[in-house]
C-alpha cells in the first residue's frame, strides 16, 4: 500500500489537495465505488462528495464510500438507528443514575451538543474508550474535579444498561468495528480528511476499513491539532512519518496575509512536538493591531469578523462590546437579535401606517406587549385589534426587555436592519476551527485553570493559540491580557 500524508497549514488548501488526488483517479479511470472520502462532519463528506459528482457528471449514490468515520462502522457492521443510543436511552439513564444527561452529541450530524450537568461523565466514558485507556488513568489525566467513584459509578451502570437494552454508542460502535472479523472495505483509495483530530480507536477503525486499498492519503495539520481533550492521538500524527507516510508539504496559505502570519509563525515555532516545514503567506499585507480591550476595537469597518476567546466564560464581554457598537452577533450560533421581537417590531409599524397583519404576526406582538388577542384569519387592522398603535415602537413594545430595545435602536441609528444576517461571529477558538473571517478579534486572556494546563502542557496551549491567530483574511486584533493569566505574546 502506498501512504500519503498532505500537511497544510490554515488555508494551504488541504481539502482541495485531498479532492485533486479524487479528481485525479476518477479521471484516470478508477470507478467511483472503488474511492473512499473519509471526514469527521456530514457537511465536509456532503460538500466533497458534491464537488466530485459536479466535475465528473455522477450522482451521490455513486461514491457510497464517501461517509463520517462513524457512518462508515455503522454500515459495515450492519447496524440500524434501533441498535444505537438515542435521547430516549439517556433519559432513561439519567433515570437510573440520578445523572441529567439530555441531549445526544450524534456524530452523524454537525450539530453540537448542548452543555449539560451529567455531561462530564459522559464525556469522560467515551474518553477512556476512545483513547484506548483504563477509566481511572482517564479520569487522573484529564485532571477532573470530579469524584472517581461517581464516575465509576455512572460507567458501570451505563454499560450494563446498553447491554441490557442491546444498544451501541456512537463509541461501542467504533470499537465493535475494530474488533471484528468484518473484511476491508473493498476500495482501491482511501481518502482521510482532518486526520489530526483522530482519536487512537479512530485510527484503529480507519486501518482496519483500509487494510486492502492500495493507496491511502490522510491529510491534516499538526499545528492545528488542539482537540487532545477529546482523544486526538497526537504520537500517532506525529509518527506517520515513522510509518512509511511520505510527506507533501502544501507551501503557501491562501487565507493569512503577512502580518498575522508572521506573528502565528512566531507562536508556532514554540511549539516543541511538530512537523517541521516552510510554507508562506498570501500576497496581501493585512494588519496586526493591539487593544487594551474588546471596546476599542472598530467592528464597523469590514464585512465579516470572528471574537475569540478562549473559554465560554470570557465570550460575554466580547458580546457586551458589539452590543455597545450597534452591530448584531451571533454568540455560539445564538443571534443577538430575537426573531420574535423583529416580527412583533414589524407588525406595530405595520398597523401605525394603517395597514392589517395577519395572526402570526398579532401573536408576536402580543408577546411584546403582554397581551394575547384572539384567533383570526387573514389580516386584521388596529381598530379591529382594539390596538393603540400611536406611540413608536420602542416606546409601545414593552415586554421587550428595555437593554434589547435600546440595542435594537443603537443598530438602526448606525444604519443596520435588524434583519440582516449578523457580521459578527462569537465563539470560542475551539468553536471556530475551519472557520474565516476578514476580521478577528482576539481575546488573549485566560483562566487560572488554562494558566495551570498550559504549563503542564505548552505545546497544546500553543497550538489552541496558533489556531485563534489564523482564522483572518485581512485585519487581526489581538487584545492584551488583562490579568497575570493570559497568552504572552
Amino acid at each position: 500500500m502506498r501512504k500519503r500524508l498532505v500537511l497544510g497549514g490554515p488555508g494551504a488548501g488541504k481539502t482541495a489537495r485531498l479532492l485533486r488526488i479524487v479528481h485525479d483517479s476518477l479521471a484516470s479511470g478508477m470507478r467511483p465505488d472503488r474511492i473512499a472520502f473519509v471526514s469527521f462532519t456530514r457537511s465536509a463528506v456532503e460538500e466533497a462528495k458534491r464537488r466530485a459528482c459536479e466535475a465528473f457528471g455522477l450522482l451521490p449514490d455513486d461514491l457510497p464510500h464517501f461517509r463520517t468515520v462513524h457512518s462508515l462502522a455503522f454500515r459495515e457492521l450492519g447496524l440500524g438507528r434501533s441498535d444505537v443510543v438515542d435521547d430516549a436511552h439517556l433519559s432513561r439513564v439519567s433515570e437510573l443514575t440520578g445523572e441529567l444527561i439530555s441531549t445526544l452529541e450524534d456524530p452523524f450530524s454537525d450539530a453540537p451538543a448542548a452543555g449539560m450537568q451529567g455531561d462530564p461523565l459522559l464525556t469522560l466514558d467515551h474518553y477512556a474508550r476512545t483513547t484506548c485507556r483504563d477509566l481511572k488513568t482517564a479520569w487522573s489525566d484529564h485532571g477532573s474535579d470530579m469524584e472517581w467513584f461517581r464516575l465509576l459509578r455512572f460507567s458501570k451502570a451505563y454499560a450494563a444498561y446498553k447491554d441490557d437494552e442491546g444498544v451501541l454508542d456512537f463509541t461501542d460502535m467504533l470499537d465493535r468495528y475494530a474488533g471484528s472479523p468484518v473484511r476491508p472495505v473493498d476500495v482501491d483509495l482511501a481518502v482521510v480528511d482532518e486526520a489530526q483530530d483522530l482519536s487512537r480507536l479512530q485510527w484503529r477503525v480507519v486501518f482496519k476499513a483500509f487494510a486492502s486499498a492500495s493507496e491511502l492519503v490522510v491529510g491534516g495539520d499538526d499545528m492545528q491539532m488542539i482537540h487532545h481533550w477529546a482523544g486526538a492521538d497526537e504520537e500517532r500524527f506525529l509518527g506517520l512519518a515513522d510509518e512509511g507516510f511520505e510527506i507533501e508539504n502544501l507551501p503557501l496559505s491562501h487565507r493569512l496575509p503577512r502580518a498575522p502570519f508572521a506573528l502565528a509563525e512566531e507562536i508556532g515555532h514554540r511549539i516543541e512536538k511538530r512537523y517541521r516545514r516552510l510554507w508562506q503567506p498570501s500576497d496581501r499585507e493585512g494588519s496586526l493591531d493591539w487593544v487594551g480591550s474588546a471596546d476599542e476595537a472598530d467592528l464597523s469597518a469590514g464585512s465579516s469578523w470572528l471574537m475569540l476567546a478562549r473559554t465560554r466564560g470570557q465570550l460575554g464581554e466580547l458580546a457586551r462590546a458589539a452590543r455597545d457598537q450597534g452591530v448584531s452577533y451571533e454568540v455560539k450560533g445564538e443571534r443577538s437579535v430575537v426573531w420574535s421581537d423583529v416580527l412583533a417590531i414589524k407588525a406595530h409599524e405595520a398597523l401605525r401606517a394603517g395597514r392589517g397583519i395577519q395572526r402570526d404576526d398579532a401573536d408576536a406582538l402580543g408577546k411584546a406587549v403582554g397581551r394575547k388577542f384572539e384567533p383570526y384569519e387573514g389580516e386584521r387592522s388596529a381598530a379591529e385589534l382594539n390596538y393603540d398603535a400611536a406611540r413608536i415602537w420602542h416606546d409601545a413594545l414593552d415586554g421587550i426587555p428595555l437593554e434589547r430595545r435600546e440595542y435594537y435602536l443603537t443598530i438602526m441609528r448606525r444604519g443596520g436592519k435588524l434583519t440582516d444576517e449578523p457580521k459578527v461571529q462569537i465563539d470560542t477558538i475551539h468553536g471556530a476551527k475551519g472557520r474565516e473571517a476578514e476580521g478577528v478579534v482576539l481575546c488573549t486572556d485566560m483562566t487560572y485553570r488554562t494558566s495551570r494546563a498550559m504549563e503542564l502542557d505548552p505545546d497544546s496551549e500553543m497550538r489552541v493559540l496558533y489556531v485563534g491567530l489564523t482564522r483572518v483574511l485581512d485585519r487581526m486584533i489581538c487584545i492584551a491580557p488583562s490579568t497575570q493569566y493570559g497568552y504572552r505574546i
